[in-house]
């Protein structure tokens, strides 16, 4: 009788072990924007899997707080099928009788605000996500205090099934521009591969930033980031940008992290400076005087104008102090 107990009980912790394994840990692999400044209240983006249940972000150190907005899980062609006949009821299908009527007649608070959710849900969704493991959104509110001690802090999201890996999250304390962020990339089909661009508008290409800043943006593949301003004769400006520091490594990317490169142009499109890294600091610094006032351009796109929603960066630009060196590197105790 005990062999036959001990044998029932291998047996269950046998077919209890695969179950285990087939539970997915939660997973973040980027936040954006990647930061923001002391004293302001904001929305981010975390991309990941394993994601359900999310109740808890956690951020370490003190003066920052974050709650959970929304998550948006992954859906599948059956549900936006259904997403589709139930903007058709509500009035807004491509085949609904009453579209005409809903223009006319008074609306509904209520409606347009399903109206709007749905819509967004249906514009999040790729059938076939370029990463699957990023596919799923949590939308985060996250308020800072203007005290909080300001640089890198470890950003982690919690479920029923566990703790995520952290991912660095930064206090700043210039004002912060943020892009619009990118749409979930479709995979890259052999001879479709434009079906798998994010393109901006035009309108989105360029934007016009006041020194100092932190400009938070993603690259998208083929994509490049252009930032003007208005510079001083004299002006020793220094760009500095994390790209590795927040995302050090991507399993599948090739090569496997965000390599970004920074330009400076004249308002003619004459190249000033250039740099795509920074001593052992894999990610690039410029030191620049302006030579002349007038209109400058800062373009920044990965080395082999690869992208999507992880190649998340911060683009420090101002007359800001930057350490460079430091000796002696240490001392005797006492």
């Amino acid at each position: 009788m005990r062999k036959l107990r001990w044998l029932a009980l291998v047996g269950l912790a046998v077919l209890a072990a695969p179950a285990a394994q087939a539970q997915v840990r939660p997973y973040i692999g980027f936040v954006y924007p990647a930061g923001g400044q002391q004293g302001t209240t904001f929305q981010i983006r975390l991309g990941g899997q394993g994601l359900d249940g999310v109740n808890k972000v956690l951020v370490s150190g003190t003066g920052v707080s974050a709650r959970v907005v929304e998550y948006l899980r992954r859906l599948n062609p059956q549900e936006m099928s259904l997403l589709r006949e139930q903007l058709t009821q509500l009035g807004r299908g491509p085949r609904s009788w009453s579209a005409k009527v809903a223009t006319t007649e008074k609306k509904d608070p209520a409606t347009e605000r399903l109206v709007a959710r749905i819509q967004q849900r249906m514009a999040e969704y790729v059938g076939q996500p370029q990463c699957a493991s990023i596919a799923s959104l949590v939308l985060v509110e996250v308020t800072m205090a203007p005290e909080a001690k300001p640089g890198p802090r470890e950003l982690r999201v919690a479920t029923p099934r566990g703790v995520s890996n952290p991912l660095v999250f930064y206090v700043g304390q210039v004002p912060e521009i943020c892009r619009k962020p990118m749409i979930t990339s479709s995979k890259q089909v052999l001879g479709h591969e434009e079906l798998a661009l994010r393109k901006r508008p035009d309108d989105e290409v360029e934007q016009r930033i006041s020194v100092p800043c932190v400009a938070n943006g993603q690259i998208a593949s083929g994509e490049v980031n252009w930032y003007r301003f208005e510079g001083r004769k004299g002006q020793r400006l220094v760009l500095s940008v994390d790209a590795r520091q927040l995302v050090p490594y991507i399993a599948d990317a090739v090569p496997g992290w965000f390599q970004p490169v920074l330009a400076i142009y004249d308002a003619r499109g004459k190249e000033l400076a250039f740099n795509d890294d920074y001593r052992f600091r894999p990610d690039p610094v410029i030191f620049f005087e302006i030579p002349k006032d007038g209109e400058y351009l800062v373009a920044i796109t990965d080395a082999i104008y690869r992208g999507r929603e992880d190649f998340v960066y911060r683009l420090t630009i101002g007359e800001l102090p930057f350490v460079t060196s430091v000796f002696p590197l240490g001392a005797r105790a006492g």
